[in-house]
């Protein structure tokens, strides 16, 4: 009931602006002034001269260019690849593979140079480190054999130093705590 109500009133209000309006006595504005009547020259263009209602400005409607667009081409076109003979092709095809071939030639003979280098400072280091490890496992020997003379002195016939094995060829001394002492090195 109050939404029909509303909505008679709504249509009362327009029929009233619409009589309104046909009667030419349009309602005031909102500051109390009075609307501007449809023959007012500040009604009329932009020069104000005539009689003529203002106009908006017309703007330029986009369109095709004159003559129209160009046609769309939807087949296939062919393009046109110039004709290489196959010796050419080939001898190219030769050339960089022989380009290749030549590089990674070179790069093996340069590692295979340097290869050959690190051996031989490798090699020319050996008598040295060599000797070096000679001098350390002799002292170790002396310690062991210090060690072994004062535990084994009540025992008789014991020699010391004397190899374990039956062998006149030299057997290295095998890795135990006597003489490694849980580290690589000479023995302290």
């Amino acid at each position: 009931k109050m939404l029909r109500g509303s909505c008679i009133r709504t249509v009362r209000a327009g029929a009233d602006a619409v009589r309104r309006a046909a009667a030419g006595t349009a309602r005031r504005m909102h500051d109390g002034s009075e609307p501007i009547p449809a023959n007012d020259p500040r009604k009329q263009g932009p020069q104000g001269a005539g009689d003529k209602p203002y106009e908006a400005p017309r703007f330029k409607q986009d369109g095709p260019p004159p003559g129209g667009f160009p046609d769309v081409q939807y087949e296939r076109q062919s393009t046109q690849t110039p004709n290489v003979p196959s010796v050419v092709i080939i001898g190219l095809s030769v050339a960089m593979m022989s380009y290749g071939a030549y590089g990674v030639y070179e790069t093996n003979r340069e590692r295979r140079a340097l290869k050959q280098e690190k051996w031989f400072i490798r090699s020319t280091l050996v008598p040295l480190l060599q000797s070096e490890e000679d001098v350390e496992f002799l002292e170790r020997q002396k310690k062991k054999q210090a060690a072994e003379a004062e535990i084994m002195k009540d025992v008789p016939g014991w020699k010391v130093g004397e190899s374990v094995y039956h062998t006149k060829r030299w057997v290295p001394p095998p890795l135990n705590d006597q003489n490694f002492n849980g580290r690589w090195g000479p023995a302290e």
